[in-house]
């Protein structure tokens, strides 16, 4: 009887410690926490969700701008400028963007979808100023040099050879896509077509470049152990002062009889040929 009583009151007392403690912990440490955002005067939009369960942060800078937008003639410019993102700005050689970010225990990656280009850093949260000060500069300070174009240009072809020519069921669904979206930009595979690819140049990028990264084009996304009012200064600090661009305003395209469709079914089927 009395082992019985003793651990009936060590369950009750742990049961009511539980709740006691439950009660007591702060809402954002169980729940997500609202986004708060802040619009800078020169149109950038900053987004911040605090979570402290961890010193870590993630910051991220997302484009409107992606394989959608191209035209026929430079597919792929999307995705190749992502890759010229890392090759140095003014102040900065290239490579030394990562090589910054790894010193200070951090990560970062980057990402092109179909309207989207987006690039971001995981690092400890003591660290975020470093990272927003290096992506407002490659935002508008970025270098173009031939040499680390025409290197970079062949890694993304190869990555093309990768993921889509040697690998049949991306082939498969890339031929898709060509056929079913007659009237969408969406046909155009984001990795670009080969053709485009080489014949592209370091022109096409620089201009893909000041055409589209600007920061009344672009987000910023801070997610972590962070103050949003801090966010939000910092954010005004490096990306402030940036200048604002003429984003070009895109129009819908017009509707495509069955004509066309078959006609451009000939002519992917003529391109890549099923054998």
């Amino acid at each position: 009887m009395k082992v019985k009583v003793i651990v009936g009151i060590a369950v009750l007392t742990l049961v009511l410690g539980w709740v006691i403690f439950y009660d007591n912990v702060p809402e954002s440490a169980h729940n997500d926490e609202a986004v708060q955002s802040y619009t800078l005067s020169n149109g950038m939009k900053v987004l911040v969700i605090e979570n402290h369960r961890a010193p870590v942060v993630v910051s991220q800078v997302w484009y409107k701008i992606g394989a959608s937008y191209e035209h026929d003639g430079i597919t792929g410019i999307s995705h190749v400028l992502e890759h010229m993102m890392f090759k140095g700005t003014k102040s900065h050689v290239a490579g030394e963007f990562s090589e910054i970010i790894a010193a200070n225990g951090g990560e970062e990656n980057a990402f092109t979808g179909q309207d989207y280009t987006a690039y971001f850093q995981k690092i400890a949260n003591d660290r975020l100023e470093l990272c927003l000060e290096m992506e407002a500069d490659r935002m508008r300070n970025l270098v173009f040099d031939e040499k680390e174009f025409l290197k970079e240009i062949e890694v993304v072809k190869e990555e093309r050879r990768l993921r889509t020519d040697d690998k049949p069921s991306a082939l498969t669904y890339e031929r898709f896509n060509a056929v079913a979206y007659t009237n969408s930009p969406y046909r155009r595979p984001i990795i670009g077509w080969m053709e485009d690819l080489d014949t592209m140049t370091v022109n096409d990028a620089q201009q893909w470049y000041e055409t589209w990264y600007a920061p009344n084009n672009a987000t910023l996304v801070v997610a972590g152990d962070v103050e949003s009012s801090e966010v939000f200064a910092l954010a005004k600090k490096y990306f402030g002062k940036l200048s604002a661009s003429d984003i070009p305003q895109l129009k819908p395209g017009t509707k495509q009889n069955n004509t066309v469709h078959n006609a451009l079914l000939w002519q992917y089927q003529r391109k890549y040929p099923i054998c």
